[in-house]
């Protein structure tokens, strides 16, 4: 009786544990199941384009950066506009620190060393007005190689450039036209008459508003001018008060057999938030694309002669053929272009025509390197061709635009601001050099100007050797005084800001609005119109999660393993600088930035979108690389056994310059 007991209770204890591992066995499958549902591999539908994607979100749930008032995704941690991280845009610090100005005798000295993409050698940006540095609280900002991180105790060019973004407005006259008025801050009238009590406190700091108060003063103080043509047709600077402006959309679409003209108001458009801006914008440059089916271009270069060839290519174009599509080929590589192919092309042939040591542009001196046009690009390049180069550069960067495809280098503000029309100021300075424009405010508040011994001229070195350029006739011999520097000061500001490349930038702009129109372009402010170029400068991991798909190699369901590798995924990708975030985005989608809608506007070729996939290649342990497929935003991962392994392969193709196609 008692063995039989012992039996019974043996096998009910069998029984209840067997239970047990059954409801856990079912319990698991139900959630590797759910789990598969949420990762399963969607293919987007084939006519989906940017502008009908939907925000899940209402307006009301944007949140606007303290700096730049930039309206931004309620998901997003950093602005967009100028990466200042959200809800830290509180406190500026108060100390103030100059930097030691320089001038050469006779002259104040661009020290441009052409060849080395150089207009001067200078410390770290600081000035009166702009060295202010950004209190603790900030995040560090992170900017895709060229743009490095700014220390928490600066603030950035990039900030400082987005918060005067709405310092002037269009306003319309009884004519039709618009002139531009510049405006007094919300912060300044609401305090007219008042005084801020919170100079500062013991630490040194002071509020946002006071700071970029400062900053707008010295602004302020300036006159705006606007880049016109004058009656022989060349480029010339006009203050902007006198300069009416047509504020339409009028662009000829052009066919094969003829054109019709289209004609628009944008005052409202410009008014839109940013993400209504950017909807409206895409729908219009789809209108400019012809059709395949009405012809195509084929670009065939070699990789070895890649500027050469693309050169000697797009410069041979009709202008109508600007806006046909093209399909790119590297000589004797085997590729099907469905888009990475072209964002390559692209991303070489922008880094070739950008490199200083071309002769075309130089990169600006100070803390965050962008482009300007190099003043002595003809004698580089020479008087006819170096013209015939700055056309296909306008051309390039407007089919760039018109493509939606982002350029992986950023232009100096002056530049986005010649290529807008906006009035462009003396502070505007410090966005190409630091150390000129430093210089230039200590003759402007030093009382003992003399013994600097200047005169009406600037230098700079061309292949190692200095160059007078005089700034007004006869200017070598005007010696700068107290009673004429403010003369001294605009010439030399006028000289490096337009005089010196005047023609290279008219070639570059008429060749842009050949492709994308001007009108077009004046919907967005200076910095929308770099995000619209460039894309987000910092990768948002949680958006690269959100709208990002799986396709497991089962394609039923997902293996355990498979499970623990996306997590794994995201671990690493999570645990990476945003420099190698940027290259393996680059490694899988041909591209190193994010546009401005996030990870849901990455496209293809034709324009439609095409989201950030990652496909389960099986646990081929003989090949255990990622593979890329740039064309459809494609990774091919292997399963790993470990994240140890994963991390390894990983970050490996990361730090490799991979390039080119081959067939699969």
């Amino acid at each position: 009786m008692t063995a039989g007991l012992a039996v019974l209770v043996a096998l009910s204890v069998l029984l209840f544990v067997g239970a047990i591992v059954m409801l856990l066995f079912f319990c698991r499958r139900i959630q590797v199941q759910r789990e598969r549902e949420s990762l399963v591999f969607i293919q987007e539908p084939t006519d989906v384009y940017r502008e009908e994607l939907n925000d899940s979100f209402m307006e009301q749930a944007l949140w606007r950066c303290g700096v730049c008032k930039f309206l931004n995704h309620p998901e997003r941690k950093l602005c967009d506009l100028c990466q200042t991280l959200r809800g830290a845009e509180r406190d500026v610090a108060g100390s103030k620190k100059h930097s030691r100005s320089s001038f050469s005798r006779g002259s104040l000295s661009s020290n441009s060393t052409q060849r080395m993409g150089r207009i001067g050698e200078t410390e770290a940006f600081s000035s009166a007005q702009a060295d202010d540095a950004i209190g603790g609280s900030f995040g560090r900002p992170s900017f895709e190689f060229s743009r490095k991180p700014k220390s928490s105790n600066k603030m950035s060019k990039l900030q400082l450039a987005a918060s005067r973004r709405q310092q002037w407005k269009r306003m319309p006259t009884t004519d039709g036209l618009h002139r531009w008025v510049r405006q007094q801050s919300a912060r300044r009238q609401s305090r007219a008459g008042q005084r801020d009590s919170m100079e500062s406190d013991p630490g040194g700091r002071m509020s946002l508003n006071r700071y970029l108060d400062a900053t707008e003063r010295d602004s302020n103080l300036s006159i705006g001018y606007i880049r016109v043509r004058d009656s022989l047709g060349r480029l010339v600077l006009n203050e902007s008060d006198v300069v009416a402006t047509d504020f339409h959309y009028r662009i000829n679409i052009l066919d094969g057999a003829g054109s019709s003209e289209l004609i628009m108001n944008l005052e409202g458009v410009h008014n839109l938030p940013f993400p209504d801006k950017i909807r409206w914008f895409s729908t219009e440059i789809h209108r400019l694309w012809l059709p395949w089916e009405s012809g195509h271009a084929e670009l065939v270069v070699r990789r070895d002669h890649l500027l050469q060839d693309s050169f000697e290519l797009v410069a041979a174009m009709k202008p109508y053929q600007l806006r046909q599509r093209w399909r790119v080929v590297f000589d004797g590589e085997p590729a099907l272009d469905a888009g990475g192919v072209m964002r390559e092309w692209f991303t070489l042939l922008f880094a070739e025509l950008f490199d200083p040591g071309f002769g075309l542009f130089v990169s600006t001196v100070g803390d965050e390197r962008s482009y300007w046009i190099n003043a002595s690009s003809d004698l580089l390049l020479g008087e006819e061709e170096h013209l015939a180069y700055f056309e296909f550069a306008g051309r390039l960067v407007g089919k760039a635009i018109l493509e939606e495809h982002l350029m992986p280098v950023h232009l100096a503000l002056p530049f986005l601001k010649h290529i807008l029309g906006v009035p462009i100021s003396f502070s505007d300075l410090q966005f190409l050099d630091d150390e000129i424009y430093n210089s230039a405010l200590m003759v402007k508040k030093i009382d003992d100007i003399e013994p600097l011994c200047l005169d009406f001229t600037a230098t700079r070195i061309v292949d190692g050797k200095p160059e007078i350029v005089e700034l007004v006739e006869g200017g070598a011999n005007i010696d700068v005084t107290r009673e004429n520097r403010s003369r001294y000061l605009d010439a030399l500001f006028k000289y490096h800001v337009l005089g010196s490349v005047s023609d290279q930038l008219l070639s570059f702009l008429t060749a842009l609005y050949d492709v994308v129109p001007e009108g077009l372009l004046k919907l967005f402010d200076y910095q929308e119109l770099e995000l619209l170029m460039c894309g987000v400068p910092s990768i948002d991991v949680e958006d690269w999660k959100k709208h990002t798909d799986f396709k497991f190699f089962t394609h039923n369901f997902p293996t355990e393993l498979e499970l623990n590798n996306i997590e794994w995924f995201w671990e690493v990708v999570e645990d990476m600088r945003n420099e190698d975030r940027v290259r393996l985005l680059q490694f899988a989608t041909g591209t190193s930035r994010v546009p401005a809608q996030g990870f849901k506007g990455l496209i293809s070729s034709d324009g439609r979108v095409r989201r950030f996939n990652v496909a389960f290649a099986g646990a081929n342990q003989s090949f255990l690389f990622p593979k890329a497929h740039t064309c459809f935003n494609r990774l091919d991962l292997p399963i790993y056994n470990s994240k140890v392994v994963l991390a390894e392969y990983v970050n490996l193709i990361v730090q490799m310059d991979i390039t080119g196609f081959t067939i699969e």
